[in-house]
């Protein structure tokens, strides 16, 4: 496997084809269906070239693509990935075409490098990788990609529910990981959950002069309150009921929080900062990062800012919010405490809009047999032990597999700390590229002989 994907050749065709794909702007925020189809037929022929069987899912939105190939053993492993990607605005803050890839200094420079075509590919070469040495695969390989990531995956819970039996089986490899601040390769065991929402605020039928502030109220000052109300400077969240559900650490919880390492200067230092809010050592990051809940504003808009000066007083303001969710909490039990709060606190006449479909914190365990075979599977292609993360910082559609309680999902990805996944100059190092495809490989073979 490996003597195959060193050769020059097969890296500079594998390459090839992956700034082939990196071209398509699948941008789900789009909605362009021609564009997304044109991945998905492009996936599909792809796919088809290694003997997969493969269609396309019913789905109420963007194609998502199912492909399946026969292996040796009685093991199934399910490859979750995505062919969408971010918008790429700001265009400005780009070096180059966001959809023109290009490689400067060993870097592959692209939107949808990192997250999420980079780790789709790695699966299909990898599959490829075996297919050319050994003839068959050690186990049953089963291929889901959807084209809703980015924007919430509204479409996969149904599209999964009806495909139950389809869908099953022994091992997930999901999207994506990165290593860490240190350059050490990552896995991650799960994702939090979320639940987000819009506040918003009318406080007159229009607008005011500021001259009379102390006769009309301000819209932004009373969604600033209700705010504040809601979460203290320390980032302690002020709902009542927002902590009850947390499921308390294990032993092996703390041992994680106390034994990874969260590398915390380094994550201070790249955004120009001292200290971190929990601060820089390894449990107080740990635990902030992978088993806390977190209120986060994204953004708020209200009144006038643009050039020069104008004396207003603002009659309507908006906030739009995010609520990352941890082990045992429920994000639909988490808006209905939210809604009370600030009911409770004299703020009944903010309107919650724009509620987003809830998704459920999902974890696998750190003992499951099937962490120590990709482990050991990353340790042999890196040359160095793999960090293994109990969770994704973020937020992810692994609650839709809940059906299949057994089954560990487990997250790889070629991207790097600095990889920019979402923002401007979206980027992965070549050879992590390679290095990612390899594990993949060997986590098939290893597999196979549990």
């Amino acid at each position: 496997m490996s003597a195959y994907l060193d050769r020059n050749d097969i890296r500079d065709a594998y390459l090839d084809e992956l700034v082939e794909f990196l071209r398509l702007p699948t941008v789900s925020a789009r909605n362009d269906i021609p564009v997304m189809q044109k991945a998905a037929d492009w996936l599909i022929a792809r796919l088809e070239s290694l003997g997969a069987q493969a269609r396309l899912l019913d789905s109420p939105g963007m194609p998502v693509v199912y492909a399946e190939i026969k292996g040796d053993s009685d093991r199934t492993i399910l490859f979750y990935n995505h062919y969408d990607v971010q918008p790429p605005e700001p265009l400005d803050a780009w070096s180059s075409d966001p959809f023109e890839p290009v490689v400067r200094n060993g870097m592959l420079y692209a939107r949808g490098s990192d997250d999420n075509k980079g780790a789709l590919m790695s699966r299909i070469h990898a599959v490829e990788a075996l297919l050319k040495e050994r003839g068959t695969l050690p186990v049953t390989v089963k291929f889901l990609i959807e084209g809703e990531e980015e924007s919430g995956s509204p479409s996969l819970p149904v599209v999964v529910d009806h495909n139950r039996d389809l869908l099953k089986a022994d091992a997930c490899i999901w999207e994506n990981a990165r290593r860490d601040d240190a350059g050490n390769p990552t896995m991650t065991l799960g994702n939090k959950g979320m639940y987000s929402f819009e506040l918003r605020a009318r406080t007159a039928s229009a607008d005011s002069h500021s001259g009379k502030a102390n006769l009309y109220p301000n819209a932004i000052w009373r969604l600033v309150s209700a705010l504040a109300s809601m979460r203290d400077p320390q980032g302690k969240v002020l709902v009542d009921g927002f902590y009850e559900s947390v499921t308390p650490l294990s032993a092996s919880d703390e041992a994680i929080c106390r034994e990874t390492p969260a590398n915390g200067l380094r994550q201070a230092t790249k955004l120009g900062l001292d200290e971190l809010v929990p601060g820089n050592d390894d449990y107080s990051v740990n635990r902030a990062l992978f088993y806390t809940p977190s209120m986060n504003i994204q953004g708020i808009e209200g009144g006038y800012t643009g050039p020069g000066h104008k004396t207003v007083n603002p009659s309507t303001a908006f906030a739009r919010l995010e609520c990352r969710l941890v082990k045992g909490q429920d994000p639909d039990a988490v808006a209905a405490m939210i809604a009370t709060h600030l009911e409770k606190h004299g703020y009944g006449d903010i309107q919650i809009v724009n509620k987003k479909a809830g998704a459920w914190p999902s974890y696998t365990a750190t003992d499951h047999p099937f962490v120590k075979v990709v482990a050991e599977a990353g340790s042999e292609v890196y040359g160095k032990p793999v960090v293994v993360l109990p969770s994704s910082p973020g937020t992810g559609p692994r609650f839709v597999f809940r059906h299949q309680p057994d089954m560990p999902i487990i997250a790889l990805g070629v991207g790097h700390a600095n990889s920019r996944a979402h923002a401007p100059d979206e980027n992965i190092a070549v050879e992590d590229q390679f290095y990612t495809t390899k594990q993949v490989a060997r986590i098939m073979e290893k597999f196979a002989a549990v």
